[in-house]
C-alpha cells in the first residue's frame, strides 16, 4: 500500500518569505512594538556592559550582541524568528 502525501497543506520557509511576484523579501516585520523596546532597553544594557568590562573579547561580545538587538529594535525583524516561524506582532482582526 503506497501512502502519498499532499505537499500543497504545508506551509514551508519558502513560503514564508517569497508571495507571488514580490521575490525574496528581507526585512520582514515580525516583531511587536513591545518587544522591540525591551530588546532596545536590553542593546542599552549590553553597551554599558562593554563599558564596564575591561576584558576585550568579553566587552566585543557584549557590543555584537547591542549591535544585534538594536538592528532588531530599530527594522522589527528577527532572523531566528523568521527561521523558526514566528511573529509576535499582532494579528490583523478578521471581518
Amino acid at each position: 500500500m503506497e501512502q502519498t502525501i499532499d505537499m500543497n497543506k504545508y506551509t514551508t520557509f519558502h513560503d514564508s518569505i517569497m508571495e507571488e511576484g514580490e521575490g525574496f523579501k528581507i526585512l520582514v516585520t515580525n516583531q511587536s512594538d513591545k518587544e522591540r523596546i525591551i530588546r532596545a532597553v536590553i542593546a542599552v544594557i549590553c553597551v554599558i556592559g562593554g563599558f564596564l568590562v575591561k576584558a576585550t573579547m568579553l566587552s566585543m561580545a557584549f557590543y555584537a550582541t547591542a549591535g544585534a538587538l538594536i538592528f532588531n529594535a530599530v527594522s522589527g525583524n528577527c532572523y531566528i524568528y523568521r527561521m523558526l516561524g514566528y511573529s509576535s506582532c499582532p494579528l490583523p482582526k478578521a471581518e
